[in-house]
């Protein structure tokens, strides 16, 4: 009798940790969360840098220069495959334009706005919540003379960043970069041009670049 009811009790404890083991393995395992597929960041920094060789009025040789001055911007990014995202960027700068003639003063030409829309990619570091970054695009800048009679110029403009972003949640974090802005040369030719002629002709083989840092909020969907 006394083996009888230990042989049950030992049929009774290999039943149950077979149980327990098939319950276990036909839980269903959770699948990692998807990588959001879509981050909108808006942000704030300051703008910087902009020299251009240029005569004024046709005869006076100098320096046209873009005012240093605070920026905003918006980021849209789509997720291609990981660790790499389309990228559409928008930079806007409030800022004034200037003039220096050869040996003279700087005077205040007009106020102006300078836009960046910039189309590229970004390529980050895919693991964790703190994703360092660098990114290209290219696209146009718009030189917004806010001056009557002045017409705006836009031109072939390409972009270079570096940067990180550190998600505090899943869909929340916060974005800082720096940028090189670089507009394609003017080869010659007159710029903020307008019905009495152009004010201002670039001298052929210059160029404008234009550096900028920021930060704001992402957030992702």
């Amino acid at each position: 009798m006394h083996r009888l009811v230990l042989t049950l009790c030992a049929l009774t404890a290999v039943t149950s940790a077979n149980a327990g083991a098939q319950y276990r393995s036909a839980r269903p395992v959770r699948a990692p969360e998807r990588e959001p597929r879509l981050e909108i960041s808006v942000f704030g920094g300051y703008q910087f840098g902009g020299r251009l060789d240029v005569l004024l009025n046709g005869t006076t040789p100098g320096r046209l220069s873009i005012g240093d001055h605070g920026n905003y911007g918006m980021a849209f990014d789509l997720r291609i495959r990981p660790g790499v995202l389309g990228e559409f960027l928008y930079l806007r700068q409030p800022t004034t334009i200037y003039f220096q003639p050869v040996g003279g003063p700087t005077t205040e030409l007009f106020p102006a706005h300078v836009a960046y829309y910039q189309l590229g990619g970004l390529y980050e570091v895919p693991q964790g919540r703190v994703r360092p970054f660098g990114s290209l695009s290219f696209g146009i800048t718009y030189f917004n003379p806010k001056e009557s009679g002045v017409s705006g110029e836009v031109r072939f403009a390409m972009t270079a960043g570096l940067g990180v972003r550190a998600f505090l949640t899943d869909r929340i974090g916060v974005r800082g970069q720096v940028h090189l802005l670089l507009p394609f040369q003017w080869y010659g030719g007159g710029i903020f041009c307008g019905g009495g002629g152009c004010s201002v002709g670039a001298t052929s083989g210059t160029a404008i670049v234009q550096g900028q840092v920021s930060g704001g909020l992402v957030l992702a969907f």
